[in-house]
């Protein structure tokens, strides 16, 4: 097991010199909590502002796609949900999965100095296995106004995992063989995805995010299996359209375009 010889993780931690305007402006930090994405939207409903962090040290009932359970040790991952209030049309809001995929992409090879890949629609890889997962859920409602919890777990100084997930999930600590400071990993993600964020409602340029976005998937011309509401569908991925729709080439050349579902690359 490693040792972790860093400041403490908190929420004045994670605050002090964090230099951002938005994110993370009002960080609520738990040590448990049952869902940060839960809490999130529940406060989110109460018109918390845009940026409001919800991290926690451990969840209990953490949230992966599709309501599966997110499992994480407690003390030794990044485990947040962040309130986005976007500016752009509600018909683009698929985009954000995407913008943060590259963000934390960015900001983890910049510390861990190690090559990050993206897989459809929301994971991202280490030598093609999981290490984060990222997590939307928009509400569009007349009280509250349209609003989106974008959650956001990483896998960083695990140095285990339950048998049945081993072979395809990591940390950056058994990709590197290193220790990280959460505290700053925090920040410089926020710090990424802020900038990203501000760009994105500036410029309305959807297509570069998904092409940053592109240049890091490895699925892309390969043969694929998808499972989607039970069903499977087997074909090449040809590519992700500007709407995050996955464009399949099935085994009859057709193509058939897909919103969500779960994706393994043929050997």
């Amino acid at each position: 097991m490693p040792k972790f010889p860093f400041m403490e993780f908190n929420e004045k931690t994670i605050s002090t010199n964090l230099g951002t305007k938005v994110f993370g402006q009002r960080i609520l930090f738990f040590k448990s909590i049952k869902s940060t994405m839960d809490y999130a939207k529940k406060i989110a409903e109460r018109d918390e502002p845009e940026g409001t962090v919800v991290i926690a040290d451990y969840q209990s009932h953490g949230r992966g796609r599709f309501g599966r359970i997110w499992k994480a040790n407690p003390g030794e991952n990044i485990l947040m949900s962040i309130i986005l209030r976007p500016k752009i049309p509600l018909e683009r809001f698929s985009i954000f999965p995407f913008l943060s995929a590259v963000a934390v992409a960015e900001s983890i090879e910049k510390n861990a100095n190690i090559k990050v890949t993206t897989k459809w629609p929301n994971d991202l890889l280490i030598n093609g296995k999981k290490f984060c997962g990222i997590l939307m859920e928009a509400s569009i409602t007349a009280e509250s106004g349209d609003f989106i919890i974008l959650g956001i777990g990483i896998n960083v100084n695990q140095s285990e995992f339950p048998p049945e997930i081993r072979d395809y999930a990591t940390s950056l600590y058994l990709s590197t063989g290193k220790i990280y400071d959460r505290t700053e990993l925090v920040k410089d993600i926020l710090r990424q995805l802020e900038i990203n964020y501000e760009n994105l409602n500036k410029s309305n340029d959807f297509k570069s995010v998904f092409e940053r976005w592109k240049k890091r998937c490895k699925m892309l011309g390969k043969k694929i299996k998808v499972i989607q509401g039970g069903k499977e569908i087997t074909g090449k991925a040809i590519d992700v359209d500007d709407m995050g729709f996955l464009l399949l080439e099935d085994d009859n050349s057709r193509i058939i375009k897909l919103s969500s579902g779960d994706v393994t690359v043929l050997k």
